[in-house]
């Protein structure tokens, strides 16, 4: 790649010329399809303050890149968020002047984003441009643009939400009026894909679903409704979900339409690819989805969908739709009915095009291909003509600069190769195919990469020739070589349905020769083994005599240690579908031990029972080394330091901890003397009335019948003039209701209970 030149994101091969017309980073390219290292003409589209003040934002990206007719190609490009378009003359790769030798440019805005990070897309037909954008500065007005024609130029309606912020990924021009006079007379359609919010699952947040959308060649507006505006703009939902839970991949990433011929567009197949908003299982996961022409069809002549202008809810429509169809192409029908252009169609038929544009009906498929932790970003398809019959190979470039080949056998995707083709991980951001010589081109943020379609050199024998499904490749008895240089008639083998081997029986390959190795006894040598597929098996093989002298190591090779005065024969086997291959044969012995004049082998023998170091270990004279008296050392200071931090921690607290001993004590504690049976005691309260049988819960009370009590300097039987005077609150009268007497053996003074207290009284 040339110095100081990013971002490859515009391709476009010409076939009339030959050419390989190449738009990035303020810089367009002419390469020659022969030979695409030699640049053939380079063409500078740059704003020179941007290499001055080396602002990202400030560059020109090339966005599109076409070829309006013979002569000229239509290259617009963001121009540090002004965008303009251009006219190149291919002739000599010169940007088109007028009269005064100032060069021609058009207004890019609603062909061309403002941002380079928007997605877009764009595509020509017959001279008008069709482009899928947004048309402001803010990129909130997304837009499907109809321009460079004679015709009147046409647009979206902003204002009718058919478009919900979208993300454009391709386009596409079919040629359904083909073949000419047919009974339906249908017209040209072009279609979008691109992914939007949702709308009609609003009770998601943030939902996001795929989309296909299509416009007719033919279509120029309304006479009264629906001026300068599409006329037949209808979309419908993509949806490629998983068929045992329905788990979605809502978001398209690319499309790539395969068309057989002009003629057997009925034939198209749409395949896709997806990936999801949500997790699960793993993230990163991508699908490779197939819609058909049919189903495509079936959908956008089925029920439409209206919204409720008030709850913003969408709800299928079940009446029957005015005549002649909303929103189809003018037919035959239409004709018949003296409705030859949009411009006559019925103004009821236009009002019902304006809040009916979305079908009822969702476009399903269950995933061709699913890859977890693999994000997909773009995709081309090949009908490729095997020896039997056709196929289709799908080249599919990856978010680290990979490209999968794969193959639809018996609708089932087989991965049959994975390229590397840049140098460090970056995103595949476009890829071009030239079906006619055999080569795919893919561009990203770095350079661009020519591979072939067919890598036959890569398979060495007949059973990997087979095995890979490649429909490119065939065995031709010595080697596996490309389909297209067979001769007719010829007995080159090929089973790209089934991949059996049984056709490689009769065919002796041949067998690697045995690699002699000779190693110093009693040593250490790793043999390796690499596979040449990734669905094969490794397996070794060996004698008994080496079962206790071979390690397995982590990258399927084989360790093996030297026997003194013994030769072992290693195999490495390839084994799948019922295939085997000898993939490598090594032969091992020791090395002879040489004897010094004092007495010592030239080689260290590996003492017995002393422990093996496996190729990738160091070995140390302290490996065995133990730690037991370092750990004795510690524990001995760990227990020391916590008795002196206990010691030091009761010191500073003694004081109070002979506090909390002493408030903890209950001093004089003396077994209560117990009641002498001859003395009298009330059996019955003052007021006359029995004892209660159950006890007082008051605990000042129950203390009482302790068996131990904290005695109390003892009363001495007071005398009336002994007696202390009584407090206003002992002078009340006794409530006999609340008061209970109780004789006490030590002092005839009767103790009174006064509701709640308890007073020594005379009673």
């Amino acid at each position: 790649s040339p110095e100081r030149v990013f971002n490859y994101t515009s391709l476009h091969l010409s076939k009339e010329d030959n050419m390989l017309y190449v738009g990035a980073r303020e810089t367009l390219f002419a390469l020659n399809i022969t030979d695409i290292s030699r640049t053939q003409l380079q063409r500078n589209v740059s704003m020179s303050v941007c290499f001055i003040l080396e602002d990202t934002d400030c560059f020109n990206y090339i966005k599109i890149l076409l070829r309006v007719n013979s002569t000229h190609l239509y290259v617009c490009g963001t121009y540090a968020f002004s965008p303009i378009c251009a006219y190149i003359n291919t002739s000599d790769f010169s940007l088109v002047r007028n009269e005064m030798e100032e060069i021609v440019t058009e207004d890019g805005r609603s062909r061309c984003p403002f941002n380079p990070e928007y997605k877009s897309t764009a595509i020509m037909a017959d001279g008008e441009l069709y482009a899928g954008t947004v048309s402001n500065f803010q990129g909130n007005e997304p837009i499907i643009y109809k321009s460079l024609g004679q015709g009147t130029a046409l647009k979206t309606e902003n204002s009718l939400n058919w478009l919900q912020d979208p993300a454009f990924v391709g386009s596409a021009y079919i040629q359904e009026s083909l073949p000419k006079g047919n009974v339906v007379g249908d017209d040209d359609k072009i279609y979008f894909f691109f992914s939007e919010a949702g709308k009609e699952f609003d009770f998601f947040d943030n939902t996001i679903v795929s989309r296909i959308a299509r416009v007719c060649k033919g279509d120029k507006g309304g006479e009264r409704v629906l001026q300068k505006k599409w006329t037949t703009f209808l979309k419908a939902q993509l949806l490629c979900s998983l068929p045992d839970d329905g788990f979605p991949f809502n978001i398209i990433q690319d499309m790539f339409v395969l068309t057989p011929s002009k003629e057997a567009w009925k034939s198209t197949v749409f395949y896709g690819v997806f990936t999801s908003q949500w997790y699960k299982g793993a993230s990163g996961s991508s699908a490779v989805c197939a819609f058909t022409m049919d189903q495509v069809e079936e959908a956008f002549n089925g029920r439409y969908r209206e919204v409720n202008r008030e709850t913003q809810q969408w709800y299928t429509y079940n009446h029957p739709a005015p005549e002649p169809r909303p929103g189809a192409c003018i037919t035959n029908t239409a004709r018949a009915q003296g409705i030859s252009s949009s411009l006559h169609m019925p103004d009821k038929v236009l009002n019902f095009v304006k809040d009916h544009f979305l079908m009822d009906s969702m476009i399903r498929s269950q995933p061709l291909l699913l890859k977890r932790n693999v994000r997909y970003t773009q995709l081309a398809v090949h009908r490729a003509q095997a020896l039997q019959k056709t196929y289709d190979v799908l080249f599919i470039g990856t978010d680290d600069g990979r490209i999968h080949k794969a193959i639809n056998v018996k609708h089932k995707m087989y991965i049959i190769e994975e390229l590397v083709i840049f140098p460090e991980p970056q995103s595949v951001q476009h890829i071009e195919l030239d079906d006619e010589k055999g080569l795919l081109f893919v561009s990203s943020y770095s350079g661009l990469v020519e591979i072939p379609l067919a890598n036959c050199s890569n398979y060495q024998s007949c059973g990997e020739c087979v095995l890979s499904r490649d429909p490119y490749c065939a065995w031709t008895g010595k080697q596996c070589s490309n389909i297209k240089h067979a001769p007719t008639k010829s007995q080159w083998q090929q089973d790209v349905d089934d991949a059996n081997t049984a056709v490689c029986k009769m065919i002796i390959a041949s067998v690697p020769s045995c690699h002699v190795l000779q190693i110093p006894a009693n040593t250490f040598t790793v043999l390796p083994c690499k596979l040449r597929s990734n669905l094969a098996e490794r397996r070794w093989e060996y004698s008994h005599t080496a079962e206790h002298f071979v390690y397995p190591s982590p990258d399927g090779g084989l360790v093996v240690v030297a026997q003194v005065d013994r030769e072992e024969i290693y195999q490495c086997w390839s084994e799948e579908g019922g295939y085997r291959q000898l993939l490598a044969n090594y032969c091992v012995k020791a090395e002879h031990e040489i004897t010094t004049l004092t007495g010592r082998s030239r080689t260290q023998l590996v003492p017995q029972g002393e422990a093996i170091i496996l190729p990738g270990e160091t070995w140390s004279p302290q490996k065995n080394k133990t730690y037991w008296n370092e750990l004795i050392v510690v524990c001995a200071l760990l227990v020391f330091s916590l008795v002196v931090l206990s010691l030091f921690v009761a010191y500073r607290n003694r004081d109070r901890m002979k506090s909390m001993l002493k408030e903890g004590e209950c001093p004089n504690m003396q077994q209560k003397k117990p009641r002498i049976p001859g003395k009298h005691t009330e059996s019955l309260p003052l007021n006359g009335n029995n004892i209660p049988p159950s006890v007082s819960d008051h605990k000042g009370y129950q203390t009482l019948n302790d068996n131990y009590i904290c005695s109390t300097p003892t009363h001495e039987c007071s005398s009336p003039e002994n007696s202390k005077s009584f407090s206003e609150s002992e002078r009340r009268p006794l409530n006999l209701k609340e008061s209970h007497v109780e004789i006490s053996p030590t002092c005839p003074r009767p103790r009174v209970r006064l509701g709640s207290e308890i007073k020594d009284s005379i009673v």
